[in-house]
């Protein structure tokens, strides 16, 4: 059993960490401390606590609007310290352009991040169109093709575990279509099964999605997922088997090769 001094700090971090990411949500502009209280819960006091606290490490900073936040210097000097991911990156971005100017679809490569996957990447042939998402955006494990895919290839134990902590949260999720962990976990079977992940339609008005999941090579790297949407109309399953096989070309074996012992 937990003491109380445990569960405190636990609460604390969480709350910080919550702060993190409503203040990477929001930009260069930041968020005032009632809405960072807004998107976080809590009282006023805890939030500006955690800020404090925060700020006195660099991970938060002053905005330039009287009384906002924003992050600090600390974030991207920490990210340039980590580069496990970057030559992951400059790997399958090539193949991910090529599938991008054939097809003239935008692809997302997406990684997870603890119960949440993020985008790490985005290939678009149009800088003029409108992306479903940015560079460091995240959704729930689960959402969309592109996380159903990098928890298709998780052991089903963990990826269940994935799949139970998000269960309110699928619940409250912009969706088309009512999901619940039952759909999400019966969409992850069947991802696992066919070796991708299909999304019909459930997010986005006419428009479903494809996810191919990328196994690591060796332990410096991590499981990746590239994905695409596509209007529905297009969606046959001949369509669909044409386009994976189209999207493993472009990546190619050296990309997709089987993962090796750790």
């Amino acid at each position: 059993m937990s003491s109380p001094a445990s569960t405190s700090a636990s609460l604390n971090a969480e709350r910080a960490l919550e702060i993190l990411l409503a203040l990477g949500e929001a930009g260069a502009d930041g968020l005032s401390l009632s809405q960072i209280t807004q998107r976080v819960g809590g009282a006023k006091s805890a939030a500006h606590r955690s800020l404090a606290a925060l700020r006195n490490k660099g991970f938060v900073e002053p905005a330039g609007r009287y009384g906002h936040y924003r992050l600090g210097p600390a974030i991207p000097l920490i990210s340039r310290q980590q580069e496990r991911l970057d030559s992951q990156i400059q790997m399958i971005r090539p193949g991910m352009t090529e599938f991008a100017r054939k097809t003239g679809f935008t692809t997302y490569l997406m990684v997870q991040a603890g119960i949440d996957a993020v985008c790490a990447e985005i290939i678009s042939r149009s800088p003029r169109r409108q992306l479903t998402m940015g560079v460091g955006a995240r959704v729930p494990m689960g959402i969309a093709a592109g996380s159903m895919a990098l928890l298709s290839i998780m052991p089903e134990d963990a990826a269940a575990e994935i799949i139970r902590a998000n269960a309110d949260r699928y619940a409250s999720h912009p969706a088309l279509r009512a999901i619940d962990a039952e759909l999400i976990a019966g969409q992850v079977g069947a991802a696992r099964a066919q070796g991708y992940a299909i999304n019909m339609g459930y997010y986005l008005p006419g428009e479903g999605g494809l996810g191919l999941p990328i196994h690591r090579r060796n332990h410096y790297e991590v499981d990746v997922a590239v994905s695409f949407n596509a209007p529905l109309e297009m969606m046959t399953d001949a369509w669909i088997a044409s386009m994976i096989e189209q999207l493993h070309d472009c990546l190619g074996a050296d990309v997709l090769g089987a993962a090796s012992e750790d």
